[in-house]
């Protein structure tokens, strides 16, 4: 049988940045995992051509700071895969089958136009961990192949995504995520530069203070070229005050080159 578009290109999307991602079909089983996802799994993808569920879940022993095993609802990945919501934690694992890590994960369900759930993606990273940037970086274009790539993923995406540039000016949102801003891609009237995406939005930590934009998931994935969650509170575009979780995610090629800020949110309770 062959495998959806949607899935093709974050495949071709995932061998392209240097963020460790690994790909699960709706029964937990990992389908694909890039280079960079081969440090966390001890395994290259060209050998195994894939994981069982029961098989990577063994390996990476996911548990808590003590190092209490998870239960399933506690993993960031059951909730996308079981609830078909975002789900994101900070846990420790058995990073390449032996040490302990400290590791944030974000698991993103996968349901594309026509209630079609094609199963999930995992972002996995070291806290305070830094992509370097080279000294000669050359000047970021939005025809990269990064850039197309996630505007034509997220364009057919459930979870409400939006796109930024390496300067920060909001290229693109998709259907989903209009609820949440509060407007329609095509009728903004402009668009948005870094300055102006902080005032529309007007950006406060959960506590209800405002938060700087280098303080911003968005910010912080720019700066350390590292992905970044945050529970944060924005005014849509329609008014409305609401209280999201995000994680920015940087869209760092194998040339080392920051291209932009892909930004998955969700509503959250807490």
């Amino acid at each position: 049988m062959g495998q959806e578009v949607e899935i093709i290109l974050l495949k071709q999307l995932a061998s392209c940045l240097r963020i460790p991602i690994a790909l699960l079909d709706p029964d937990g089983a990992v389908t694909y995992f890039n280079e960079p996802a081969e440090g966390i799994f001890g395994l290259r993808f060209e050998e195994t051509g894939g994981l069982p569920a029961d098989e990577w879940i063994g390996m990476l022993q996911p548990s808590d700071q003590d190092h209490v095993p998870l239960k399933r609802e506690e993993r960031p990945l059951a909730t996308a895969l079981d609830r078909r919501v975002p789900g994101h934690r900070r846990l420790k694992a058995r990073t390449g089958g032996q040490s302990w890590q400290e590791l944030e994960v974000t698991g993103l369900p996968l349901t594309a136009e026509g209630d079609r759930f094609l199963g999930a993606m995992s972002l996995f990273w070291r806290p305070q961990e830094r992509i370097e940037r080279p000294a000669d970086e050359p000047t970021p274009s939005q025809q990269a192949v990064e850039t197309i790539l996630t505007r034509r993923i997220a364009a057919t995406w459930s979870a409400p995504v939006f796109l930024v540039d390496a300067f920060g000016r909001l290229l693109y949102f998709n259907r989903a995520a209009e609820p949440i801003l509060g407007d329609r891609f095509l009728e903004l009237s402009r668009p948005l530069s870094r300055e102006m995406l902080y005032e529309a939005f007007e950006p406060r930590d959960a506590d209800g203070n405002r938060l700087e934009p280098r303080d911003h998931p968005l910010g912080i994935a720019r700066s350390t070229r590292q992905p970044a969650h945050r529970v944060i509170w924005i005014r849509g575009l329609d008014g409305h005050d609401r209280r999201i979780a995000a994680t920015a995610i940087p869209l760092v090629g194998q040339s080392d080159c920051l291209v932009g800020v892909l930004g998955v949110f969700w509503e959250s309770d807490g």
